[in-house]
């Protein structure tokens, strides 16, 4: 067992029940969240359209992206003019192409540019399993990309501090609400 609020704990009695409450609450709310990121995804593709030819090896793969957390992760299919994110539970089997997880802030600081990609990878502060050369193709067209915060969750440009606090404030409620089982 490990201690409780440290990213991976698995939580005995109670905080196992919490945690599938919040992973249940999680899966039920997730349409208005689906629906914003596939349409900040697609916006990008609209507006960027050579950054999705940069992932054209995926074909029809996706991606799991898995905070640690939390009890849900996003399924990325980084398609074109379909692409699509779903929220799915953290344990989803799949199939994916591969799978990235880390703290929550790490993953989105990657997709936006704030952390260095390599030096996150090489301190171990995210895990990346499957095939690299795909990790490594969607890492490039995120970088060229060039997106924000704001871009992310599809936000005025101005909006990038506010969505980076809110999302902090966000993920220390949730956790203290219940630890993530490994």
């Amino acid at each position: 067992m490990r201690a409780r609020g440290i990213p991976g704990a698995r939580p005995t009695g109670l905080g196992k029940i919490r945690t599938r409450l919040l992973a249940g609450a999680m899966i039920a709310a997730r349409p208005p969240v689906e629906l914003a990121l596939t349409a900040a995804l697609r916006r990008t593709a609209r507006l960027q359209p050579d950054v999705f030819s940069r992932l054209s090896m995926v074909g029809d793969g996706a991606f799991l992206i898995a905070p640690s957390e939390l009890p849900v992760a996003f399924q990325l299919t980084p398609r074109a003019r379909t692409g699509r994110v779903r929220v799915v539970r953290r344990d989803d089997p799949g199939p994916f192409i591969a799978r990235i997880s880390g703290p929550l802030m790490d993953l989105l600081g990657l997709f936006d540019g704030t952390l260095d990609a390599d030096s996150a990878f090489f301190s171990r502060r995210i895990d990346v399993t499957g095939d690299t050369g795909a990790v490594l193709a969607l890492h490039n067209a995120l970088e060229a990309a060039e997106l924000s915060m704001a871009d992310l969750l599809g936000l005025p440009t101005g909006g990038r501090a506010l969505a980076r606090k809110g999302l902090a404030a966000l993920l220390r409620g949730v956790s203290r609400a219940a630890p993530v089982e490994g």
